[in-house]
């Protein structure tokens, strides 16, 4: 519990002050508490003694009433303290995961961490949220009220308090019991929900995939698994905290029975006045209530506690590009110098890239070729720092791209990629999306640019229109284009293109082709090359082979060096003229 504590101490930060000032005033507020049994003693005692007289009436309402008054004002006091406090943290720390995401590697994206991240966010900090300070109030509650009730009852008669401080001294041991039990299931518990999350968004989001090819028995069946796995880790955690929390409630259960017969025997042998006898038979009833509350409490803390470690785990996860500097460059060439690199270990058989060296000017246009897999989306995705180099370094303008921060860098860069993802927004928040302090006019000078100004208007909603999430709800050719805008009105001198046009129809193409002259005039562009039009104007063509660049050149003078280039222009060009004579011209070279 005192982990649990620290824990919840630690995640509030700032508001932890507030919080301490809620427990302090909590502990005063079980004191009021306890002033009824105190005036129900007084009454007693004067009714026994035959000396009660109507002015005690009076009295004994009075501070009763006061006391009632005084815990209603105290009680809201600790909730405006405590409840506002945690709400205050956990919309900061939901903010703060928000904005570390983008200095996460994207390798924390690609290893199962979906779900994972998704039940941090919706499920830990929640259960945080609403559970953190009623648990927090159970324990200062049952602290304070087993601390004064025990010392209440101690200076009464020693006999009943040494029933009570014996029973709540056993307690602390119990707790200890069920925490040693529910720890490790705690954990798991947690960690499934992550599992269950991550199932379920693959599902939702792969539907038409899987409907298309008819998985839908195959992977509900892994939905299903989860669903189980679930439902038989919170049985077993149930399992595990019953018999310990049985035992806790049982003791305090039989030391309010011993109280209570402790009491009358005392009282019938005369040796208890009959005023404390009925006094300890009531406190009896409702002083442990408190400690009784803190059992199921404790299973809470445990689960707490386990989704804030995980949540410091992701907070505490390395990040990139925040210890950098903001770099006024000098101009924005691209270097590679003997960069290596891998997605999993360093060992040289894994390599994706190898010793990989190139110079892309200001102004021109360099296209990376190659087959599918040798590594050209890896040179973009190295560029704008998603990975590091394992090996050598990148510069832009002769500044190493680690020594910029992550935001220094991206200013820097336009990305348009084959896979285009449009937010749950309008379509003109979705465009101002590159330039957040775009005016209106500014967007639809991008859009008529991007050569999508004409089907946005024609809308019903025109520029308000919402889009649905990952534009499910537009043609490729149309998200594509709204990408382009969104990148034309970002205006940035790097242009980083996955080809546009490789997956769009040929009535699409024309306009996305000029768009795309709109975007790079002037720019650095590196193009992952697909199509020959595209390959034929490069400054440069680089040649990529097994993670090496191994030919670099002009379109005709790669062809003359008879090379993987000459070879992969002539097979695409039997394509094409098989693709003519079957009545479909469309130039492709390389894979995506």
């Amino acid at each position: 519990m005192i982990d649990y504590y620290k824990h919840i101490m630690a995640f509030l930060g700032k508001d932890k002050k507030r919080v301490q000032l809620g427990i302090v005033l909590a502990f005063f507020e079980s004191i009021f508490a306890n002033i009824p049994v105190a005036m129900l003693l007084y009454a007693f005692a004067k009714l026994a003694g035959g000396t009660f007289i109507p002015s005690d009436i009076t009295t004994v309402f009075v501070v009763m009433l006061v006391a009632v008054l005084v815990r209603v004002v105290l009680a809201w006091v600790i909730d405006n303290c405590m409840y506002l406090s945690i709400y205050n943290a956990c919309e900061r720390e939901r903010l703060s995961i928000g904005d570390r995401f983008r200095y996460f590697p994207m390798g924390f994206f690609t290893k199962g961490n979906l779900g994972r991240v998704a039940a941090i966010i919706s499920i830990d900090l929640t259960f945080v949220e609403e559970k953190s300070v009623r648990d927090l109030d159970i324990m200062i509650n049952a602290v304070a009220m087993t601390t004064i009730g025990c010392t209440m009852l101690c200076i009464a008669d020693i006999r009943i308090g040494l029933i009570a401080v014996v029973v709540s001294v056993s307690a602390i041991f119990l707790s200890k019991w069920i925490e040693s039990a529910c720890r490790t299931e705690a954990v798991l518990r947690q960690e499934q929900q992550g599992k269950l999350t991550e199932a379920i968004l693959e599902y939702a989001m792969g539907i038409s995939v899987i409907k298309a090819f008819n998985l839908a028995g195959d992977k509900a069946a892994t939905l299903k698994n989860e669903i189980q796995e679930t439902k038989e880790g919170s049985i077993r955690f149930e399992k595990r905290f019953i018999p310990p929390a049985f035992v806790y409630k049982a003791a305090f259960c039989t030391a309010t029975a011993l109280m209570v017969w402790t009491s009358l025997i005392l009282y019938k042998q005369g040796k208890l006045g009959i005023e404390f006898a009925l006094i300890f038979v009531i406190f009896a009833l409702y002083v442990f209530l408190p400690a009784i509350n803190l059992g199921g409490a404790i299973v809470t803390f445990l689960v707490g506690k386990a989704g804030l470690n995980r949540y410091e785990e992701l907070q505490n996860h390395p990040l990139m590009g925040v210890n950098g500097q903001e770099t006024k460059l000098a101009n924005h060439e691209i270097q590679f110098h003997d960069v290596s690199f891998s997605y999993g270990d360093n060992a040289e058989d894994t390599m994706v890239l190898k010793d990989v060296s190139f110079t892309a000017k200001p102004g021109t246009m360099t296209a990376l070729a190659g087959q599918s897999g040798s590594g050209k989306t890896t040179i973009a995705n190295l560029i704008v720092r998603f990975w590091d180099p394992k090996r050598g370094s990148i510069t832009l303008g002769g500044t190493d791209i680690m020594d910029m921060t992550s935001d220094c860098l991206l200013s820097n860069i336009s990305m348009v990629f084959q896979r285009v993802y449009l937010f749950n927004d309008t379509i003109k928040n979705n465009i101002r999306f590159g330039k957040p302090d775009a005016t209106d006019e500014e967007i639809m000078a991008a859009a008529s640019q991007a050569r999508c100004h004409e089907f946005i208007s024609a809308l019903p909603d025109g520029y308000d229109t919402m889009v649905t999430e990952s534009g499910s709800s537009l043609s490729g050719g149309e998200k594509q284009r709204i990408s382009i805008a969104r990148a034309i009105l970002k205006d940035a001198p790097i242009v980083l293109l996955d080809e546009a046009t490789a997956s769009i129809d040929p009535d699409n193409e024309k306009y996305i082709q000029e768009a795309i002259s709109e975007l790079v005039k002037n720019k650095t562009l590196i193009v992952i090359a697909h199509r020959l039009s595209t390959i034929r104007r490069a400054d440069q063509i680089l040649v990529i082979d097994k993670g090496r660049i191994v030919e670099t050149g002009k379109h005709e003078d790669l062809l003359e060096q008879q090379g993987i280039y000459h070879q992969l222009w002539t097979k695409r060009m039997t394509a094409r003229s098989w693709q003519m004579r079957s009545g479909n011209d469309e130039e492709v070279l390389g894979g995506a």
